[in-house]
Order: C-alpha cells, then sequence, then structure tokens
C-alpha cells in the first residue's frame, strides 16, 4: 500500500477508510496513487461497501484492502464511517472519500505529519475543484480550503464561531483514541464531521487544517440543491448544538465574511453575471439555514419536498451538546 521513505523514521500506523459504492472510475485513478505514497509507516486500507455493481470491489481487493459488505439501505454517513473505524487496527484514521484524488505522492505524509504533537487530534487537507467545474463553485471552494495552514488551538480561542468547526471528512485524519470517545454523530445525515471537530476542540485538542493535503474532490450543484444542502446543514448543525447555541456566535458574521471574498472575486474578474447568481445564492443558503433552524415547526411536506434528511432519515429532531 505504501513505499517507505528512504531512511526515514518509522511513522505511525494508518487504517484508510474507504466508504464506496460504484466508485470504479476514481478508484481506478486514485488507488494507485494512494499505493505510491511516500509514507514510511504501516497502511491498511479498510472498505465498506454498500452494493457496488461496478468493478469497484475488484479494484479494491487488487490493493488488498480488507472488506466488508452492507445492504446499500444500510449506508449512512456516520454510522458507515464508524463501522469502518471499529474494523481499523492502526492509531491514525485516514478518512478519503472514494472520488477523491490526491494530487502527489505526499499527500499521506503531510496529512499525518501534525500528530508528531500529542496534542493534535485532527486534520483536514485542501479540496481543489475537479475540471469542468463551473466558476462560481470552484471559487466558493476556494474560500473554503484556502492556501493558508490553520491551527485551532483551544487555549488561543476567546470565542468560538461555526468557523471554528470547518472540517471535512473527505479528505482528514483523525487520532483513533479521539474517534473512540467522539463517534460520528447518526442522528444527523450531514455535519457529523463538524460536530467530530466541535467535540475534539472542546476536548482541549488541536485541530490543524493542511493545504499541502490536497485532494482533487468537489461537485456543482444547482440553485435548488444549493436550498437543499443549506436546509439539512441548519438541521444537522443545529441538531448537534453547533447552531441556536448561545455559547457560539458569529454565525452572520461568518457568512457574510464568505460572501464578501466571493463576490470581490467575482468582480476583479468582471464576472458581474457570478456576482448576481452568487448574491442569489448566498441569500438562499441563509434563508434554508435559518428554516432548517427551525426544523420542528416546519409542516411535513415542506420537509419531504426540501429535505434529503428527512426522506433518508424519517427520524425526529434530536440533538447532542
Amino acid at each position: 500500500m505504501s513505499k517507505s521513505t528512504e531512511g526515514a523514521t518509522q511513522a505511525p500506523g494508518v487504517s484508510l477508510l474507504c466508504v464506496v459504492k460504484n466508485g470504479a472510475p476514481y478508484l481506478e485513478r486514485g488507488l494507485p496513487l494512494l499505493r505510491a505514497q511516500h509514507y514510511a509507516g504501516p497502511v491498511e486500507i479498510i472498505c465498506v461497501d454498500s452494493g457496488s455493481t461496478d468493478e469497484t470491489l475488484t479494484l479494491m481487493r487488487a490493493h488488498d484492502a480488507h472488506i466488508y459488505e452492507i445492504p446499500p439501505e444500510e449506508f449512512h454517513h456516520g454510522r458507515t464511517r464508524n463501522l469502518a473505524a471499529s474494523l481499523a487496527s492502526h492509531e491514525i484514521l485516514v478518512c478519503l472519500s472514494q472520488d477523491a484524488i490526491p494530487t502527489d505522492t505526499d499527500w499521506l505524509r503531510h496529512l499525518v505529519a501534525p500528530f508528531d504533537d500529542s496534542r493534535v487530534g485532527a486534520v483536514y487537507g485542501k479540496q481543489t475543484a475537479p475540471e469542468g467545474m463551473g466558476l462560481r463553485r470552484r471559487q466558493g471552494l476556494a474560500s473554503e480550503y484556502p492556501t493558508e495552514r490553520q491551527v485551532r488551538d483551544p487555549e488561543t480561542i476567546t470565542a468560538y464561531t461555526p468557523g471554528h468547526f470547518r472540517f471535512s471528512n473527505a479528505n482528514a485524519a483523525v487520532r483513533k483514541s479521539c474517534w473512540e470517545r467522539f463517534p460520528w454523530d447518526e442522528t444527523v445525515l450531514l455535519a457529523e464531521d463538524q460536530g467530530f471537530c466541535r467535540d475534539v476542540l472542546y476536548d482541549g485538542r488541536v485541530v490543524i487544517y493542511e493545504p499541502k493535503a490536497e485532494v482533487i474532490h468537489g461537485h456543482d450543484r444547482s440553485l435548488l440543491g444549493e436550498f437543499k444542502y443549506a436546509f439539512d446543514n441548519g438541521v444537522s448543525l443545529s441538531r448537534l448544538g453547533i447552531l441556536n447555541n448561545p455559547e457560539v456566535g458569529g454565525e452572520l458574521g461568518y457568512g457574510l465574511r464568505r460572501m464578501k471574498t466571493d463576490l470581490t472575486f467575482f468582480a476583479g474578474k468582471g464576472r458581474f453575471d457570478c456576482v448576481l447568481v452568487s448574491l442569489l445564492s448566498f441569500a438562499l443558503r441563509y434563508v434554508a439555514v435559518q428554516l432548517g433552524k427551525r426544523e420542528a415547526q416546519l409542516p411535513a411536506w415542506f420537509l419531504r419536498r426540501f429535505s434529503e434528511m428527512h426522506q433518508k432519515m424519517g427520524t425526529a429532531p434530536t440533538s447532542r451538546s
């Protein structure tokens, strides 16, 4: 799986958690890169497949993955990752979406290196837009995953905002002992990774954003798709106790800073069409999040129409703070 760097000190063991279904077109590109990583420690691949009908399992077997199969209806972002983590034998759990492709053979080394500091509980890496993605969404990813490294140390944070909990397990590594204390939340369809980040920070651990650990990953969305995604984020972050929490402020300011960054970029490029659509998109997302925060007050027909979470999970509002 890994290629040791000659003369390097033994690095911590890594369990690479792959949650997959019909990912062969991406895995054909990504798995050889994973095998070619310059990493000095042992690496195992844990694959949980939820009903692939393409060459996914053949590819995984060719790369010596430990395969566990579940029925498609049992898949859930948090629960399935918890299952994969429970099968892991190493101290560092690396999460990588099946359609996330490392940009080089040092990706894993950059992602795991911060764990040399015993206070570090979690690390996540940069996501760069794939070819063909629209300019507006491409800029959104660039804003969300900047080129500057970030260190979130609870000892230096005086007041938490939702931005402190920004985290993505599409490209991340976590200390297994942290996961054992704070498994991914199974009451939400989205944002279980942000809930985990919150728990790690509240536990006094450091969370790092490492842009050198870069992957190609991202998805375009229609305006309706953005509304639904933002709504479910509002629902999820409220259930997790991040929104509607008097101890976590700065929600509006965080969104306005993101909007200013994107609008300034588009205006500088002379793309005033993107400026207008971005303004509409930010307005829709803001409304969607505010509605999601009020999940319990909304009629069932609205939840069925605009919430993928309610369509798939059908769960009553719950929270974990």
